[in-house]
């Protein structure tokens, strides 16, 4: 059988190998691996969404990322298909801003987040979060044109000192072409794991049409 880019990639595989023997041609098969970004200023809790979704723990201290850390897990999606994201948990400090666009090469996925009892970590999501992804992705050696994201608004069990409602994730959200908005709490483990695979599910919508 006859293996397209396209054909793999909806089947959720990519080929290393093919060779004829015997009966036929011979498929090597491995599991997708989507390559996401996390972005978003300090303190946000990207860390702390990626340690609730990969290791089912949460730190209570803050705990500074010093330009990237890299974590994977294979998870199963609504359509039954596996695969890996390797989830890049890029440092939201200004001194990394130069060497940020570095970490965006070969990415599939982002997923933006803001802090909701921080009305400034949603302001910055368009400038200088989404405008940095932008600006790599028209770069003429891009190979992403049109990675998937998401917005991800962290930390609603603060409910008391909450900032940003639903409604302006959503619309900022529809402003910046995201896949959509979720409210979520890594504390709580709230919304975080559906954070995740809707953000992975949209790459394979995405092939699709």
């Amino acid at each position: 059988m006859k293996y397209t880019y396209l054909k793999c990639i909806k089947d959720g595989i990519r080929i290393t190998d093919n060779y004829r023997a015997g009966q036929g041609i011979q498929i090597m098969k491995q599991k997708l691996v989507l390559k996401l970004v996390l972005l978003g200023d300090p303190g946000v809790g990207k860390t702390s969404l990626i340690s609730q979704f990969v290791h089912a723990k949460f730190r209570n201290s803050y705990q500074l990322t010093v330009g990237l850390d890299i974590s994977s897990k294979l998870i199963k999606l609504n359509d039954g298909r596996t695969v890996t994201l390797s989830i890049n948990d890029i440092g939201g400090q200004a001194r990394f801003a130069a060497i940020r666009h570095m970490f965006f090469k070969g990415a599939h996925l982002a997923m933006f987040v803001f802090d909701v009892t921080r009305a400034e970590t949603l302001r910055n999501i368009v400038d200088p979060w989404h405008k940095e992804l932008m600006e790599f992705c028209s770069q003429p050696d891009s190979t992403r044109s049109a990675i998937q994201t998401i917005l991800v608004g962290n930390k609603t069990d603060l409910e008391d000192y909450r900032m940003v409602e639903d409604d302006e994730g959503e619309a900022l959200a529809k402003k910046i072409g995201a896949q959509g908005y979720i409210s979520a709490s890594a504390k709580e483990n709230l919304q975080v794991d559906e954070a995740f695979k809707r953000l992975a599910q949209s790459f394979f919508d995405q092939v699709r049409t």
